[in-house]
């Protein structure tokens, strides 16, 4: 988790973006955005939690948090740390988004919380559960057809098969267009980093992708019972403006970030291998606290 510019904590101000590190604060020569890390993250995971609470990262010029208690402690001060100037290394009070801000990752309260009013309805864990047979069936037929052919791809018979399998139905999607999900997952997630050849090229190549997402998200195109057209219906009894709507059941396609972030770091080493155990139940955690944790703006004093 990164955080950039000036930060205020306990009444003081760590200046970054003046050029001034405190002293006391680490200093480390590593690039967490390069592709290099991607092969490999663990060592430099592991020294930014051993450096100390809070390490500046040299080659952007930020700040970062590694360890759990002080992810924790960002996460939960939306007053000191914000996010509606951006939840990556740009700063939207000073450059134009490279799209329209997240209603939700890109908010703060009052104005998230009445988005998150709509969604936690649409996504409740009474739908959830209802969803979760379908879910399982889809896995274990999955899971059975990798079994019969005896070797795979992980990542694209696997990690990328299985998801895109189920949810765009979920959703609501047209079947039409399906393959823009990861493409436009990619530019989501490359778009979190710093001005280096891994954003330039997404956001280069993401007009269509976008179009794509931002078509879908109407209420026309959504297959009614799909997340998406009950978030329409929802804001509708809600009396909030329809547009919000459309930008909400976008935060859908947070999904497919997940799924892109898991292949970035794997598909250097992807190789064919043998199936030889079901999926044992893996313990829950939020996917939008994971999702936040890797960078939240710091809120200019």
């Amino acid at each position: 988790m990164v955080t950039t510019g000036s930060t205020r904590v306990g009444g003081g101000h760590a200046g970054a973006a003046s050029g001034g590190v405190p002293s006391g604060i680490p200093g480390l020569d590593v690039d967490p955005f390069a592709i290099e890390f991607f092969e490999n993250p663990f060592p430099t995971q592991e020294a930014l939690r051993e450096a100390g609470p809070v390490v500046h990262l040299d080659k952007w010029n930020v700040y970062a948090v590694a360890r759990y208690a002080e992810v924790h402690l960002v996460l939960n001060d939306p007053l000191t740390f914000c996010s509606s100037r951006g939840v990556g290394l740009s700063d939207f009070a000073k450059e134009k988004p490279w799209r329209p801000p997240s209603l939700i990752l890109e908010a703060d309260p009052p104005a998230h919380t009445r988005t998150r009013a709509v969604l936690s309805r649409v996504l409740s864990p009474a739908v959830m559960k209802q969803i979760r047979d379908g879910f399982a069936a889809a896995a274990e037929a999955k899971v059975d057809e990798l079994l019969a052919r005896g070797s795979f791809d992980a990542v694209a018979d696997l990690a990328e098969a299985y998801p895109l399998s189920v949810f765009p139905d979920a959703v609501g999607l047209k079947r039409e267009g399906r393959e823009h999900l990861l493409p436009y997952a990619g530019v989501v997630f490359n778009a979190f980093g710093p001005p280096n050849q891994l954003r330039q090229t997404a956001i280069e190549r993401s007009q269509p992708h976008q179009a794509y997402v931002q078509e879908q998200c109407q209420r026309d195109n959504l297959a009614p019972g799909g997340f998406g057209a009950c978030i329409h219906a929802r804001v509708a009894t809600a009396l909030v403006p329809r547009s919000i709507a459309s930008r909400a059941s976008r935060k859908n396609f947070r999904g497919c970030a997940a799924i892109h972030r898991w292949r970035a770091m794997h598909s250097r080493k992807r190789s064919a291998s043998k199936a030889r155990c079901r999926p044992s139940s893996a313990p829950r955690r939020r996917m939008s606290r994971s999702a936040a944790a890797r960078s939240t703006r710091a809120k200019k004093s």
